[in-house]
């Protein structure tokens, strides 16, 4: 499915719709947190062509002292997937430099760099023979067939005390999937089915590409366009260091389907996020203002051509949301309208989900609404907290602010259950 309905460019609106929306924005958050019921702290970011703001509300944990403070405009949370599309881009732009083409063989990049990380170690050694015949472009767009790594053995693994502190090596995280049974879901090519290993793995073709010499000198902020880092302010990649040396929002995580203890997300080593499939830290109006400046009307990252590549998508047919998620490039479309979703209508968001420990984020272009928007909690346990709750919440306060539309969207409650996520959702 071609991603065919395009962003105009919207008259402004006057100042006091602008202050409307935001104050109406800031009730949903407030709401949230509420409705949570514990200490939680959820910021959101908005751009369009005439507004750019940024909302918060919460109370932070002070891990040193036991105290609380309240959330700022400032603090910094984890994005988790919300980076794959950045390591797409950074993808992309090495396509566009002639530097490989989506079509070449993954093994003809990785096999050098993997024998130098571990003598003996090739794209085949690691998924089978049936390897040889995935391309860089299966990679970035999911259809690879690789198993992931995000199971909860390997979670709990990366939480635990004699672990969470250690460095842990992308190439662990590879290794890791590559023993689960089989090792490729799928003959290449022929299913799309998400698994954060592809991203991973995407950064070993970056760092096949890159003037470094290790893995821990990779910086994937380099090697984006210039207009993406400026589009992304004070935002950070981590590399190896510890979690406090950019993050100022601790997490809380534990439970959920990987089953994790209950764990503050603080000072951990930065390396269990999984390297370029999820290490950006930052600001919700950070991710806002890159989504819009990729996604958007006027956007100046990529050429044309090359976003059209990106914006082919393909609805996920197999495992972890099947049927209910299309993915292109490093780029979701998703709903929290309708399943599946249909770029396009009100409810629906190009972009990308972001699930971490400690941390939730949803971001995206706002079709309709001509706007992008992220959102971002300190949380991973209550899995409806930003996309069915603040995020569905924004979408149907926004439609009625700028549009005039009262929309029949269904958000979810803290006591609906998660997993019946699609039995609320309604066509609009």
């Amino acid at each position: 499915l071609a991603a065919a309905a395009a962003l105009v460019s919207a008259q402004p609106y006057p100042p006091s719709t602008a202050a409307t929306l935001q104050a109406e924005l800031q009730k949903v958050l407030d709401e949230t947190v509420l409705l949570h019921g514990r200490n939680v702290a959820v910021q959101l970011g908005w751009k369009s062509t005439d507004m750019d703001f940024s909302l918060v509300s919460g109370v932070v944990d002070l891990p040193k002292t036991g105290g609380t403070r309240p959330a700022t405009l400032d603090d910094t949370f984890l994005f988790g997937s919300g980076t794959k599309p950045l390591t797409a881009v950074a993808i992309m732009k090495l396509r566009d430099d002639g530097k490989l083409s989506l079509d070449d063989s993954l093994e003809a990049h990785l096999d050098p760099l993997l024998t130098k990380l571990k003598p003996g170690t090739t794209v085949r050694s690691l998924f089978g023979a049936n390897a040889s015949k995935i391309t860089i472009g299966h990679v970035v767009r999911m259809q690879s067939g690789v198993q992931d790594f995000d199971v909860p053995a390997f979670d709990n693994f990366l939480l635990a005390a004699n672990e969470t502190y250690r460095v842990h090596s992308p190439l662990e995280f590879v290794e890791f999937a590559s023993t689960q049974k089989p090792p490729l879901l799928c003959d290449p090519g022929s299913c799309v089915s998400y698994s954060s290993n592809n991203f991973v793995i995407a950064g070993l073709v970056l760092l096949a590409h890159a003037n470094v010499e290790t893995w821990e000198q990779l910086d994937l902020a380099s090697l984006l366009p210039e207009a993406a880092q400026k589009s992304l302010g004070k935002a950070k990649f981590y590399k190896t260091e510890n979690l406090t040396q950019y993050l100022t929002v601790p997490g809380h995580s534990g439970g959920g389907w990987a089953k994790t203890p209950k764990t503050e997300i603080w000072n951990q080593s930065s390396t269990i996020l999984g390297w370029t499939c999820g290490n950006m830290v930052g600001t919700a109006s950070d991710m806002a203002r890159f989504m819009w400046s990729l996604l958007g009307p006027e956007g100046d990252i990529l050429p044309a051509a090359t976003l059209e590549e990106m914006k082919q998508f393909k609805l996920l047919d197999l495992g972890w949301a099947k049927g209910s998620i299309r993915y292109g490039a490093g780029l979701m479309v998703e709903s929290v309208a309708e399943v599946p979703p249909v770029w396009g209508h009100l409810g629906s968001y190009m972009g990308h989900g972001g699930d971490t420990y400690g941390f939730l984020s949803e971001q995206g272009i706002l079709a309709q609404l001509n706007a992008s928007l992220s959102i971002v909690a300190n949380e991973d346990s209550d899995g409806i907290i930003v996309q069915r709750q603040a995020f569905c919440k924004t979408i149907k306060v926004a439609a009625k602010v700028l549009l005039g539309q009262q929309s029949k969207i269904r958000c979810m409650l803290p006591e609906d259950d998660a997993e019946d996520a699609e039995a609320v959702v309604v066509m609009v």
